[in-house]
């Protein structure tokens, strides 16, 4: 599919006229030195953006862009275990719009975002989240999908349908231990939905405004983005006890009605978003799925002045058909004897402060905190404007929290980032 991506992005760029073409692009030095003991570089080399767009006429254009990765070391799971230097060609975007009266299409790689809360978006099901990499810029921890986007504008009113035929899941950082119980872990290949067209994900979602609000409902029938982690014995042919435990990740359907509102008073706007999770799990009988829950986000957004604003944003689940007795019961039925279950209803927020003192200077700070865990994540960043097209940022991903909290479990990949970009 990447290849296939490329050559259809060349073949548009031989064939359309030189001075018809539109080129961009950026070059970036980034280094992302691990946080944790001994401090190794998780990432360090070179990225290279070329881009290009063309207007073949008032009713179609095309857009490409194109990443060259070059990067001295590499991981897959900890620090301390690079990978030799390794070269990347890979297409970030590469699509067709076509315009009708009243009807937009775009065909192609791309990044379709759901929601208006900041940050934490219960209804943002379709782009998944690179949650390794996690920087200053929204292409570094998103991962577009080949879709199908087609927008209709009746009245007040933006209708849109989305296609994906190909499922792409989050990237998380995610490393199992090599022995339990002094059993062997086998971790299979994670188990996939193929293409076929019962596999395909769609959505619709309406926007419009009333009152002064501007509101959207949603509903979205695909897969889960995160998976289902299933633990089990193998048992050799002929044998009475295992000789190896077997962690595999499966992807499950769901289906997500969703809802969002936003309306602005001078300096504050107040917002919101909620989504109901129909799982495939609809008894709570099954400990490896998570149950139908329901999500959401209330928060607002306050400008003290040009250059200072703040977010702030409280977030609620609630888990239905659930109870942590029945949990501990079918965990220990399965051979899980650990006593730790999920709550029913679980409560975080969110924030971002966003400070500029000066055209030169750009500070943010992006936080999430789970109140039962009492774990956080942290993300500073600091973007400076050296001179025309040349920024330089710094900044961290910082998780903290208990050993068992959510993002506890991943301080290991707490790191720092430094880049430098060159845009032109």
């Amino acid at each position: 599919m990447r290849a296939l991506s490329i050559i259809l992005a060349l073949i548009f760029a031989s064939a359309a006229p030189a001075q018809e073409l539109h080129w961009s692009g950026y070059v970036k030095f980034f280094a992302y030195p691990n946080l944790n003991p001994p401090y190794l570089l998780d990432r360090y080399g070179t990225r290279v953006q070329l881009a290009l767009s063309h207007s073949v006429s008032e009713r179609a254009n095309f857009y490409a862009a194109v990443n060259v990765n070059l990067e001295e070391n590499r991981t897959t799971g900890l620090a301390s275990e690079p990978r030799s230097a390794i070269t990347e060609i890979y297409p970030v975007e590469v699509y067709i719009d076509l315009h009708w009266e009243n009807v937009d299409l775009r065909l192609g790689k791309q990044f379709i975002f759901w929601g208006r809360a900041d940050w934490v978006n219960p209804t943002d099901n379709i782009t998944p989240w690179d949650f390794v990499n996690i920087t200053a810029e929204l292409e570094d921890y998103r991962l577009p999908v080949s879709a199908l986007r087609l927008d209709m504008f009746p009245g007040n009113w933006n209708l849109q349908f989305v296609l994906v035929p190909f499922f792409k899941p989050n990237r998380i950082p995610m490393r199992f231990p090599d022995s339990v119980g002094g059993l062997p872990v086998l971790q299979p290949p994670a188990d996939l939905p193929d293409s076929r067209l019962k596999n395909w994900q769609f959505g619709l979602k309406a926007d419009s405004y009333l009152a002064g609000f501007d509101f959207s409902l949603s509903y979205w029938q695909g897969f889960d983005l995160f998976p289902s982690l299933y633990v089990s014995a193998r048992v050799p042919e002929g044998g009475l006890f295992p000789d190896a435990l077997v962690f595999q990740q499966r992807f499950h359907r769901v289906r997500v009605l969703g809802a969002d509102f936003s309306r602005s008073f001078d300096r504050l706007a107040i917002k919101g978003e909620a989504a109901y999770f129909r799982t495939e799990d609809r008894t709570g009988d099954n400990i490896f799925i998570k149950n139908a829950h329901l999500r959401y986000v209330v928060g607002m957004d306050y400008n003290f002045s040009d250059r200072l604003s703040a977010n702030l944003q409280f977030v609620q689940e609630i888990l239905f058909d659930y109870s942590a007795d029945r949990e501990r019961r079918l965990r220990q039925a399965a051979g899980d004897p650990s006593p730790d279950v999920a709550d029913r209803i679980t409560n975080s927020a969110s924030t971002r402060l966003h400070y500029s003192p000066s055209d030169f200077w750009d500070l943010q700070l992006i936080g999430v905190f789970n109140f039962a865990d009492r774990d956080v994540f942290l993300l500073p960043i600091i973007n400076y404007s050296f001179a025309d097209g040349l920024n330089i940022y710094a900044g961290a991903t910082l998780f903290r929290g208990p050993a068992n909290s959510p993002f506890g479990r991943n301080k290991k990949y707490s790191r720092a980032f430094f880049e430098v970009k060159y845009s032109f």
